[in-house]
């Protein structure tokens, strides 16, 4: 009994001071939104500060803007302690209780919180595509505009090389407010002239690269693209396969980050050129070859998984089943899968495909400037294709094989993975927050501040039990459970009628314990 009181009594006081107590904060906000002042630097520099920027021909930019008097007052009011801010790192120095910090974290203008002890939180900021228009259903079918375009990663210093037929329609077409086809190149007729004979390869651009503001946006509209035509429209031969290498090899040599390939192979013109399903082992076909040797170079290669459920081939089209790279099947609006949608698994038993997204009525461009439905895998590619550039953007020091596990784990079918849909449907919020927690060192618990229910990321895919335990400020246990026998992510429901407050989380795994400081909202 006195264990007992001295542990809740030390716990009470753990509670009590770290609830209490104001901790340092940069609270770092959205971009300003006061750019008409850019037309009058002299109202906030003097005349000798832009002198010396003429001199060395440094333009006056929003980093120079100061921050709006109303954004520095309403932070004013919700902490303990508003210190400097600095106009140039747009921020705020500011001393705040936990309970503060979850005030702050739902102002609209805030887009991080990082205390002193370097953890972040992460809140939804001003997007800056407000409206995704049409295409908005097949975004938020993968969290995508919550998750990262709602937090400003739009694709911004991406470069994604999309490997495809012609390109009609992507040079006369106004999809898009600013121009990001950065280069093209043409492996069929030569040249660098794309925008011939099929707009298939469009179609799929239009996915990623549209960004007409409540009428269509597409996955990473800030990206900058390199178009590259590998496929010939009317024939289907194995040279393809190596037009296909030399386009991935030139993507490698201007510095792409991604590929997208919504282009598969199987049989040809010739039946004594035909694969068979046995040859579904990423290793024998020389596109898959190719495509493994790609992924090799550190670029993140998205392909689409085929059209051929249902029908005599059935299986993954060539280089699908490639080691290596994300294969994207398709689903319909509900999430489930199309029946086309080419089935995994690999001949030696690796999961494909990786992952799915809306490849069933998914929206695109067509080359008369028209918007309609389409379907195939060759569409679910390039939306994940274009999230997947986003969800790097956020975390650059990640690797394109970081990329697709966190894609993976936060799949909605990571436990229930087939040959139909994969690991499943991707969270771009859960992923994001993977990728970014550095899961190497500790479990990663999700979201912070929670609604009803926490995420955990794991390290590694050891299923040594888990003990949670759930304690209020004042020392009670308000809930517990023993996780078994699970790897890399589960979800956990601690209860419905907890109160909103803050909470310490304790988890043992093993011979390991971490408390977790979590806040109900």
């Amino acid at each position: 009994m006195t264990y007992v009181r001295v542990a809740i009594a030390y716990l009470l006081f753990l509670s009590a001071v770290q609830a209490q107590e104001a901790h340092s904060y940069s609270v770092f906000l959205t971009a300003k939104e006061n750019v008409q002042q850019l037309d009058h630097p002299q109202e906030f520099l003097s005349e000798r500060a832009l002198l010396r920027r003429e001199k060395q021909n440094i333009a006056v930019k929003r980093s120079d803007l100061p921050i709006s008097l109303d954004r520095l007052e309403a932070i004013e009011d919700i902490v303990s302690y508003q210190g400097r801010h600095s106009k140039w790192l747009n921020s705020v120095y500011v001393e705040a209780t936990a309970e503060e910090v979850v005030a702050l974290s739902e102002l609209s203008f805030v887009k991080e919180i990082v205390p002193v002890s370097g953890h972040t939180y992460t809140t939804t900021s001003i997007n800056p595509v407000n409206d995704h228009g049409i295409a908005a259903d097949q975004a938020d079918q993968i969290t995508l505009v919550e998750g990262l375009h709602n937090l400003g990663y739009i694709g911004a210093d991406m470069v994604i090389a999309v490997l495809d037929a012609g390109f009609v329609g992507a040079n006369t077409v106004d999809f898009n407010d600013y121009s990001q086809i950065i280069a093209t190149r043409n492996f069929v007729e030569g040249g660098t002239n794309v925008y011939q004979g099929s707009s298939h390869g469009f179609s799929v651009l239009s996915t990623m690269a549209a960004d007409k503001n409540g009428v269509f946006v597409g996955t990473a509209p800030f990206a900058q693209y390199v178009l590259v035509k590998t496929e010939k429209e009317l024939s289907e031969t194995p040279e393809e396969m190596y037009n296909w290498i030399a386009g991935a090899e030139y993507a490698d040599s201007i510095g792409a980050d991604i590929i997208n390939s919504s282009l598969g192979y199987s049989e040809f013109d010739n039946p004594d050129d035909n694969y068979t399903v046995d040859d579904l082992d990423g290793r024998t076909s020389i596109i898959s070859l190719g495509a493994v040797a790609a992924a090799r170079t550190g670029m993140l290669v998205v392909t689409s998984a085929g059209n051929a459920g249902g029908g005599a081939w059935n299986k993954l089209t060539m280089p699908a089943d490639a080691d290596s790279v994300l294969t994207v099947g398709s689903v319909n609006q509900f999430g489930i899968v199309s029946g086309f949608s080419s089935r995994g698994y690999t001949t030696d038993g690796r999961i494909k495909p990786n992952v799915c997204a809306r490849g069933e009525g998914a929206y695109v461009y067509r080359p008369d400037g028209t918007i309609t439905p389409a379907n195939g895998t060759s569409f679910s590619s390039p939306i994940i294709a274009g999230a997947a550039a986003c969800l790097w953007e956020s975390s650059p020091s990640a690797t394109a094989q970081d990329v697709i596990k966190a894609l993976e784990v936060s799949s909605s079918h990571y436990y229930t993975k087939n040959e139909r849909i994969g690991y499943g449907i991707p969270n771009m919020k859960f992923a994001r927050f993977y990728l970014s927690s550095n899961p190497g060192n500790e479990i990663s618990v999700y979201p912070n501040p929670f609604p009803d229910h926490l995420i955990f990321f794991l390290p590694d895919d050891n299923t040594t039990d888990i003990s949670l335990e759930l304690r209020d400020m004042y020392g009670r246990i308000v809930a517990r459970e023993i996780i078994t026998g699970r790897r890399y992510q589960f979800r956990w429901v601690p209860g419905e009628y907890i109160a909103a407050g803050t909470y310490f989380l304790k988890i043992t795994r093993g011979s390991k314990t971490q408390v977790t400081q979590v806040f109900k909202i």
